[in-house]
């Protein structure tokens, strides 16, 4: 929880403001062979479109994909999860997040 804190003020910085970002919980599907339904408590950066719209989601979903270092995430009820449970580099992420502006700036 802390972590995404941390990272949502620094992410909702380098977004435009047709974004707003918040912490929420989540569950963080564990795997999908064995496990395919199994999920554990987590947290992660809910992001929204100020104008509701998906189509804003889907973009910032590709620029986030598009990054040196790929960051992935799902569009759920209306909002762009990056669930932090899998983040294994918070430097990189964070170091990517000028070119994430940038992008979205286009």
């Amino acid at each position: 929880e802390a972590q995404a804190r941390r990272l949502c003020e620094e992410l909702a910085s380098h977004l435009t403001p047709s974004f707003r970002a918040a912490t929420t919980p989540c569950f963080s599907q564990i795997g999908s062979g064995a496990l395919p339904v199994e999920t554990i408590p987590s947290f992660a950066i809910a992001i929204q479109s100020t104008e509701g719209r998906d189509s804003d989601l889907r973009r910032l979903a590709t620029e986030l994909r598009r990054l040196p270092r790929p960051v992935i995430g799902r569009i759920h009820d209306g909002r762009l999860l990056l669930d932090l449970r899998c983040m294994d580099c918070e430097s990189l992420f964070l170091q990517q997040l000028p070119q994430l502006r940038d992008a979205l700036a286009c």
